[in-house]
This record gives structure tokens, C-alpha cells and sequence, in this order.
């Protein structure tokens, strides 16, 4: 990977532990983690923060809401 792409890469763990508060490992074999962000009502309300790893680097993260079961 050229430099600037490593750079970039590095913005996106950054964003994230300063949103989320969450430290992304510097190098996984994961595809992807799952972090549970809050949970109300015993788990029927949950936020979620999915990110995806290529080459051991986060390349791309999403919030998800779920509400029953049911993803919005």
C-alpha cells in the first residue's frame, strides 16, 4: 500500500475511537467486528458499530440500529 492510502486508512481508526471511544487493533485477521454500542429494554433496543477490515487495516465502519430483531 502507498503511504497515502495508509494514512487514510489510519483516519478512519482515528474517527472512530474519537466518535465511539472505541480503539481499533492495529492489525487483525478479522473480516469484520461487531461492537454493541448501547442496549435498552434487556437488548430489544440495540445500536451496533460493524467495521470491516481488509488486509488486517479498518477500511470502512457502519451504525446499526436494531429494534426487535429487525435492522434500521
Amino acid at each position: 500500500m502507498s503511504s497515502s492510502k495508509n494514512n487514510f486508512l489510519d483516519l478512519i481508526a482515528a474517527e472512530i475511537k474519537e466518535f465511539y471511544g472505541i480503539i481499533i487493533p492495529v492489525y487483525t485477521q478479522e473480516q469484520k467486528i461487531v461492537y454493541t454500542l448501547s442496549e435498552s429494554f434487556s437488548g430489544l433496543f440495540q445500536k451496533k458499530l460493524y467495521v470491516y477490515f481488509l488486509s488486517g487495516k479498518a477500511i470502512d465502519y457502519r451504525e446499526r440500529y436494531f429494534i426487535f430483531g429487525f435492522t434500521f
